[in-house]
Parts: C-alpha cells; structure tokens; sequence
C-alpha cells in the first residue's frame, strides 16, 4: 500500500487490566500505521484494578504526538468507555479493538486499507472460529440474535467489538447523550451502509475477560430497553433508575495540545456524558 498521510486515523481502545498487553498494541499499531496515516491511538482506561494506568501513562510519554490517555472516574463498561473514546477522537476514520491482542494488528491494517478503499461507513469484522472464552461467545451469539429483532441487523452481519466507523457515523452517535450506551445499537440506527471482512483472530495470550455473564447479561438488557416495545413511561423509568452508572466522567486527560497540558484534569462537567 503507498503512503496516505491524508487519511487520518484514530484507533480507540477501551483499557480494563492490560498491563501486559497494551505496551505491545501500541508498540505494533506504531510501527505499521505511523508512516502510512495520520494517526492518533486513543486509550480509555476503564478504571483498571491492575497497573494500567500506570503503564498507559508511560506510553504516553513515549508517543506524545499519538497518543492520547483518558482515564475514567469509575468503571462504566466497554461500550461506554469507546463513547468516551469517541468523543474524543479526531480521525477520518476510528478503528475499535480489544486491549487483549486477540484482534492482530496487522488485521487492524487490513481493516483501514479496506475502509480507505471502499465506501462503507461502518466495517464489521468475523472470523471462522473465534477464540474467546465460550461464555463470552455464547453472550454474543445472544446479543446479535436480539438485535436481529430489536434493532433490524442485516442478515448474516456479526457485530463485532473489532471495526472500523467513520466520521459520518462518528459524529452521528456522539449526538446519543441518554444512558444504556450500545455502540452497535447506534451505528445501526445511524446507518445501513455497511460492510464486513474475515479476519484472524489470535488466543488471549494472558489475562481473562473482563466480561462476565452480568456483564454480558446486562448489556443484553440495554439493547431491549433501549428500543423496547414497553410503554415510554416505563422504559423511561428503568433507564432513569440505573442511569448514574452509565455516564462517563474522564478524571485525568494525558494529551499533547497547545491548549492543555500534561495530567491536566478534565472538569467533571467537561467529561460527564
């Protein structure tokens, strides 16, 4: 592929106890992506219990012109730390992808050449055979078999956390600004021009999911309520009853820019969704 520093690209990683695995990511997304685009690598540390914020901040001050660290006030959940990510992000394009090296960078370049060359807004990626855990399959067999009815998915669309939007679509789901953040729920709602490739996809190399069945079960419970045949009242009342604890509050900013500084903190009121 020749050079395109026109396309920029940011690439968003939600971060929830990867001490051992992220330096690798970036260190990888670095060397194959700096010299073809404009680039940005966004991580979202999801409150971690582990060293991750302690290593995200030194990469950081390795690649001070790519990446920016946001760190969360709490932990909110995968897809309300890639709204996060989002929000800040600047590219043409955003590349979304797991923190757990099961997603190969070299099928994240892959993913941008195809997006730079065709006209998708959105690119989902599948595999043959996925190595996640089973319960972790199992939740999201369940979750696209409900968005088969809730939100109208395509037929034979697997919506995947590994893909590619663009700034269209970026900038129409950052509009979304209720609680129960589903990401694959609003890009479905935000567009149908969508496409998808096969990918490889690599064993977790350490570390387990930071999905549980609760976790997973509770994202199932977004989805239905988000766009549920219940009464608006009702609907309303259940989102407004858990809605404290699906907002996201950045509490520390690490990014280089002429307008802030170094650890500068975010205000509360600048980083609530």
């Amino acid at each position: 592929m020749t050079d395109n520093k026109t396309n920029f690209i940011s690439i968003v990683i939600p971060v929830y106890n990867s001490e051992k695995t992220i330096s690798k990511i970036v260190d990888k997304l670095v060397a194959e992506l700096e010299q073809k685009y404009g680039l940005e690598i966004i991580l979202v540390n999801d409150c971690s219990k582990d060293r991750s914020e302690e290593v995200c901040i030194a990469i950081y001050k390795k690649y001070r012109k790519i990446v920016r660290f946001f760190s969360l006030a709490k932990n909110v959940g995968e897809h309300n730390a890639v709204m996060a990510g989002l929000n800040k992000s600047r590219g043409d394009y955003a590349v979304i992808m797991d923190d757990d090296f099961q997603n190969p960078v070299s099928e994240a370049v892959r993913l941008i050449e195809t997006a730079v060359k065709n006209n998708f807004d959105v690119i989902y990626t599948f595999c043959e055979k996925s190595q996640r855990p089973l319960h972790r399959r199992l939740g999201s067999w369940f979750a696209n078999k409900t968005a088969d009815i809730v939100f109208k998915k395509p037929a034979g669309l697997y919506l995947s956390s590994f893909k590619i939007i663009n700034r269209f679509t970026i900038d129409k789901i950052k509009k979304y600004n209720l609680p129960f953040t589903y990401i694959d729920g609003l890009i479905l709602q935000a567009t149908g021009n969508i496409g998808k490739i096969r990918v490889k996809e690599h064993k977790r190399s350490t570390g387990k999911s930071g999905y549980s069945l609760k976790k997973l079960f509770t994202l199932w419970l977004n989805m239905v309520f988000k766009l549920s045949a219940l009464p608006p009242t009702i609907t309303a009342r259940l989102l407004i009853s858990r809605s404290k604890g699906q907002q996201f509050i950045i509490r520390k900013a690490y990014e280089t820019a002429t307008d802030q500084k170094d650890g500068q903190q975010d205000s509360q009121k600048d980083g609530q969704k």
